[in-house]
């Protein structure tokens, strides 16, 4: 082995040591809503908060007048001292969809005492309770009020930014803005994070049956909208910092009286994952979709459908993250996948999206194109692979078991020259001896790894 080699593996290990300070990317953000109303039957002890970067604790709404409207939401201190336990943060969610409540936005939002007392409002409430900022959630501002729309999240963002350490502020947004609602170029640069709520493409508001949170489409059969065209349309059309903006996962479906996927319904309910699940070995049949890149169900008689999201549909959601350097992901709503003590959903978006590639140390441009050894190796579960890139080339980074399967695809995608690191979890597969292989323009790069359980 080369000299240089040498030193690269050495600076490479020296930095694994000392954590992921060095690193240029941030961990991408899980960010679940956690109804206040789950605190007797999804409890702060039930939360994987490993899998979790954030939580927001929904709901309270707003007065006209700029006061906080509490009621129906339920207090939840063990909630708010699990995530700084945990270190995970944890914003108050204002709004939600409320006939009579919602509109008192428009409201307090013209009228700037109102507004201002509800910014102060807002600022004491997270201080008091030991939030660490807030999620507006409101559905949705009049295009004809942008300007105070505007004014409302620079004044929050000037009020938090006040507050040592400064508060979050965050917004959960339409899966499109087609009626410009917001002003983005404000909004970019006074909000954390924007959680599109790229779900609920179909509903008991359609007259077909339609995947209820699609990754893919086309106009004339995904006529509602799928979540590549929302991303799109707000980076490119909006002007959206992809760094700042957070997809939608749901954790349940809807069950339509249809008797196929996008033929006639009559009617739709929602049904969280926890009870769609079971129907699997109710005699009901899984279907794939692969125009949509999502799954449904159809009941043994062809009168009901259920389109829902697996954890199939979610991988590619997280691996779609990844691809576009999205901020991550948000999830409504934390505990409808809470199965026999176990989050499936919630332990597939947490695995796949810590898998995520890490620019190491960008300052300096290696002398090498190469595969690292991967360290730990032996590993328990899991284990750091670091590549590095001489010249600009497309990347495969791929592990496969002793028999030439394919186990994970870590990376399909364009690279800068640079050292890379991605994190590799091995919680789901048996111990024994794996291959990770880096192809690149130049040539095909393989290590050996030893999963140790």
């Amino acid at each position: 082995m080369q000299k240089n080699s040498f030193a690269l593996i050495k600076s490479i290990l020296f930095i694994l040591s000392i954590g992921s300070l060095l690193f240029a990317e941030s961990k991408p953000l899980v960010i679940g809503y956690y109804p206040s109303w789950n605190k007797y039957t999804y409890t702060s002890s039930d939360i994987p908060f490993e899998y979790l970067t954030n939580i927001c604790h929904a709901f309270i709404f707003p007065y006209e007048n700029g006061e906080l409207d509490l009621n129906g939401f339920t207090e939840n201190p063990e909630l708010i001292q699990a995530c700084h336990e945990n270190e995970v943060k944890i914003s108050i969610s204002v709004g939600g969809w409320d006939p009579e409540r919602t509109p008192r936005f428009t409201a307090m939002v013209i009228d700037s005492i109102a507004r201002h007392r509800f910014v102060e409002n807002l600022t004491q409430f997270c201080l008091n309770y030991s939030y660490d900022g807030a999620d507006i959630d409101w559905e949705y501002p009049p295009p004809d009020k942008q300007i105070y729309t505007s004014l409302l999240f620079q004044e929050l963002h000037d009020a938090f930014s006040a507050v040592n350490p400064p508060l979050l502020l965050s917004i959960a947004a339409p899966s499109t803005d087609i009626n410009n609602r917001y002003d983005w170029s404000v909004l970019n640069q006074v909000l954390d994070w924007i959680g599109v709520m790229t779900y609920d493409y179909y509903g008991s508001w359609t007259s077909k049956a339609g995947p209820n949170s699609p990754l893919y489409g086309n106009e004339s059969t995904t006529d509602q909208g799928w979540i590549d065209h929302s991303v799109k349309h707000y980076l490119y059309d909006k002007g959206v910092l992809a760094e700042k903006l957070c997809i939608g996962i749901p954790f349940y479906g809807w069950e339509f009286k249809a008797s196929t996927l996008f033929g006639p319904s009559t009617s739709a309910q929602q049904r969280p994952y926890k009870e769609i699940y079971p129907l699997l070995q109710a005699g009901w049949t899984r279907h794939w979709d692969e125009t949509t890149h999502t799954p449904w169900l159809s009941n043994p008689d062809l009168t009901k459908i259920i389109t829902y999201d697996d954890e199939t549909s979610i991988t590619e959601k997280c691996s779609y993250i990844l691809n576009y350097g999205l901020a991550g992901t948000i999830i409504w709503a934390l505990g409808q996948d809470y199965i026999g003590q176990s989050t499936p959903l919630l332990t597939v978006v947490g695995t796949e999206l810590d898998s995520y590639i890490q620019t190491v140390n960008e300052a300096e441009i290696p002398v090498t194109t190469e595969l690292l050894p991967v360290y730990p190796n032996p590993f328990n579960a899991i284990t750091s692979i670091c590549f590095s890139l001489k010249n600009p080339t497309y990347v495969k980074l791929n592990v496969y078991n002793v028999q030439g399967q394919l186990i994970k695809a870590l990376s399909h995608d364009d690279f800068m020259p640079g050292v890379y690191k991605v994190t590799f979890q091995g919680f789901d597969i048996s111990s024994g001896l794996y291959f990770c292989t880096l192809e690149t323009d130049w040539g095909i790069y393989t290590q050996k790894m030893v999963l140790l359980k």
